[in-house]
């Protein structure tokens, strides 16, 4: 074995971004960036062989009960259509199965059309703004053609979506010139299939992160931002976080069920890193993960960091 793999492996035992379970090496939660590191120190054993990096298992992190730590759910999900304590109903001596907790129908009015496809529509009288109906001199009064419309229960596609967690991670480290490496900006680029017949809403992109310097040493961004993708959403004006110290965000776009867009993974004030090991999770029923790629100053580092899909 070489004395850059030897290095490479010892580096690794250092970060938790290894030949070691990583679930194992940190405890994160969703609300703190907070990290406990289990290090190992110590040369690298003769006894590994160098397939060993090729076969590193990378898993997502989970906490004590073993579940991720990170589980990106849809928003403006529908809830299980229980009734609040404060809702101003009385059920006192009701039995529950008699209470009807589904919500309102929502109820909207489309046009009614013939065979044709053309518009239906009907004569009316034409009234004035006192709501009095208009006259001609005779006495006649003055109708017009309007659209026949027809009042339906708009289906409540929202309450039937189940979202489902997917995670992918993007592993990346260089220690051949025993420096680190500073990027920043858009540094990671993920292709997105918006699935078609998705409910409208904010899906979001959810961010964990394990960074090392050169000298082994854990790097934590001082805020880590989860991005979204807002389905039948515009994409807001940009945030920016220059001012915020060591910042690793992802993108908030705007797209259309069936789109295919670039999502980037972008970070601010890097402080300088030699690996690299972060997971991005997402709602795999309302998107396709298609691929991912460097972007901006990282793709001139390297273009192709090693991806994979979670087991989690």
């Amino acid at each position: 074995m070489n004395t850059l793999k030897k290095r490479l492996i010892s580096l690794s035992l250092l970060t938790c971004i290894g030949f070691t379970s990583v679930a194992g090496c940190s405890s994160k939660s969703s609300s703190s960036s907070e990290k406990n590191y289990s290090a190992e120190s110590g040369s690298s054993d003769s006894s590994v062989s160098e397939d060993d990096i090729s076969d590193v298992p990378i898993e997502a992190i989970t906490n004590e009960d073993g579940h991720p730590v990170i589980w990106p759910v849809q928003s403006g999900e529908v809830g299980d259509g229980g009734v609040s304590a404060d809702n101003g109903m009385d059920l006192s001596g009701m039995d529950p199965e008699d209470v009807d907790t589904s919500p309102e129908p929502e109820i909207e009015y489309v046009t009614v059309v013939n065979e044709n496809g053309e518009p239906v529509t009907e004569s009316v009288p034409v009234t004035n703004a006192s709501g009095e109906a208009v006259t001609e001199a005779g006495g006649q009064p003055v109708t017009e053609f309007v659209p026949v419309t027809s009042a339906v229960s708009k289906e409540n596609t929202q309450s039937d979506y189940k979202s489902k967690s997917e995670g992918r991670y993007i592993l990346w480290m260089d220690i051949s010139k025993d420096e680190d490496f500073f990027f920043n900006d858009q540094f990671i680029k993920l292709k997105f299939k918006i699935k078609e017949n998705i409910p409208e809403g904010d899906y979001p992109i959810s961010i964990v992160t394990d960074l090392s310097s050169i000298k082994g040493k854990s790097v934590d961004p001082d805020r880590i931002v989860n991005g979204v993708i807002k389905v039948g959403g515009s994409t807001p004006q940009a945030v920016d976080y220059s001012s915020d110290g060591f910042v690793v965000y992802g993108d908030v776009v705007g797209a259309k069920p069936g789109d295919t867009i670039d999502y980037y993974i972008n970070c601010k004030n890097n402080p300088g890193l030699a690996a690299v090991l972060m997971w991005v999770y997402f709602d795999s029923n309302a998107m396709e993960c298609q691929s991912i790629k460097s972007a901006g100053q990282f793709a001139e580092i390297d273009d192709h960091p090693e991806t994979g899909k979670s087991s989690n």
